[in-house]
């Protein structure tokens, strides 16, 4: 009898066991997938094979699998959460208290990003502190203090559109603040510099076609001059001690521009150095990180363009002028352009005529005193602008100077400038009037004009 009651027993159980592992099989190989309509994308379930509707057959599309955490979607063929550890469950899989969870889970790492956040802004990192408290958002966004201190973040990053929409949104979330007038108050002053901002973006982009169009008329117009090789008298015994002596210097022939270089020519320089930042002919010597821009090049003076440039230092004219296919002029070079053969005084002779030049304090146009020019035809030799040489400075360089083609001393700590600016006194804008400035020194009356060789004819 016990042979007979338990054989179906033990034949029960062990249909039990291989039901229930098959089931457990099935479902721990299972594939994460679904079915779809490749026709009209209904979804059906996994058992599936034809769509209802067009009779198409089904294809499978992985299921998208969620952490029961964050409920953050894995990638394809992820199996857990990178942030948590988690096993990836489908949504369906997520409980009404899971989400509870979940919930108090995603404002517990709003906090540990925040924190991470107010870290790297003690450090001045305000670029890895956004990428924080974006985290920090994305988990929990209806977080007062995260939004306070990225509105404070992006306006430090002078985004004022971004750091408006997070102090306002910290203003809703915290109406009882005790600083939300302080707060309004910020919001006003981001307001003003948005409005700068669009005012400088118009701007910029009406500076481009006025400079466009000015270009055109000024390359037809604005050239060199030729000087002729040979002798002429430099320096003065009249002057003070670097000026002196007088002295005969002879010049290879050479070109020199008529008139200072403008804000239109300098523009065209700067949109080829953003396009490309070849550097490969500025000096060798020059300050790391330099970009040629004026300072303050947002200034309304630049939207004029034919005015001299200025705010530029040595290295940027350097810069300018080996673009152009062209160099800064020597000193000798220089005076000699504006004296001519007779050691004049003046570009325009020896008597002393303010209506000849421009010593106004008023920018003008280049070229805007026709009856200043040299007796070669250059222009704005007198005021204007100061102009930069080639030169190192030394006070007492003309009592060593050579004969033929001085180019300065070797080495020095300043360079040259000559000609007077619309600053200056009349004795400031003498033809032999010799000044020096540091090379990385900018100011709005410093510029300059281009030189070149003469190549002989083979």
């Amino acid at each position: 009898m016990k042979k007979i009651f338990y054989i179906p027993v033990f034949y029960i159980m062990v249909s039990y066991f291989i039901s229930i592992s098959g089931l457990h099989a099935e479902i721990s190989t299972s594939p994460a997938t679904t079915k779809k309509c490749p026709a009209c994308n209904k979804v059906y379930s996994e058992k599936t094979k034809f769509c209802a509707e067009d009779g198409s057959k089904l294809v499978e599309i992985p299921v998208k699998m969620v952490c029961p955490d964050c409920n953050k979607e894995g990638a394809p063929g992820e199996k857990f959460c990178k942030e948590h550890g988690k096993k990836l469950v489908s949504p369906s899989e997520v409980s009404p208290l899971q989400e509870t969870d979940t919930i108090e889970n995603k404002k517990e790492l709003a906090k540990k990003y925040y924190k991470e956040g107010n870290d790297h802004c003690d450090a001045e990192s305000y670029d890895l502190a956004i990428e924080s408290y974006k985290k920090a958002e994305e988990m929990f966004s209806d977080f007062p203090a995260l939004h306070y201190n990225m509105g404070w973040v992006y306006g430090k990053l002078g985004n004022a559109e971004k750091a408006i929409q997070h102090l306002q949104k910290y203003i809703v979330l915290a109406p009882d603040a005790t600083d939300l007038t302080e707060v309004q108050s910020y919001i006003i002053i981001l307001k003003q510099a948005m409005e700068k901002q669009k005012h400088l973006r118009d701007t910029f982009k009406n500076r481009d076609e006025t400079m466009r169009k000015a270009l055109i008329e000024q390359k037809q117009k604005y050239g060199s001059v030729t000087i002729p090789a040979g002798e002429f008298t430099m320096g003065t015994n009249e002057a003070r001690e670097d000026a002196f002596p007088e002295h005969k210097v002879y010049l290879d022939a050479f070109k020199i521009d008529r008139y200072e270089v403008t804000n239109a020519q300098y523009w065209e320089f700067l949109e080829y150095m953003k396009k490309t930042n070849d550097h490969s002919k500025c000096f060798k010597g020059e300050p790391s990180g330099k970009d040629h821009t004026p300072r303050f090049w947002e200034n309304e003076y630049y939207n004029v363009p034919d005015y001299p440039i200025v705010r530029i230092d040595w290295y940027d004219a350097y810069a300018y002028a080996a673009w152009a296919g062209k160099r800064l002029p020597t000193e000798a070079e220089w005076e000699k352009a504006a004296r001519g053969l007779d050691g004049r005084k003046f570009p325009w002779g020896n008597e002393w005529n303010p209506a000849r030049c421009n010593l106004s304090g008023d920018p003008k146009p280049v070229g805007s005193v026709e009856s200043g020019k040299s007796i070669y035809g250059c222009y704005d030799m007198a005021g204007s602008v100061h102009e930069w040489c080639a030169d190192w400075y030394l006070n007492t360089y003309y009592a060593e100077s050579p004969h033929q083609n001085p180019k300065g001393p070797d080495n020095g700590i300043r360079r040259v400038i000559r000609g007077g600016s619309r600053f200056s006194q009349p004795f400031q804008v003498r033809t032999n009037t010799r000044k020096s400035e540091q090379p990385d020194l900018f100011n709005q009356a410093l510029g300059f004009r281009c030189a070149s060789d003469i190549k002989e004819k083979k």
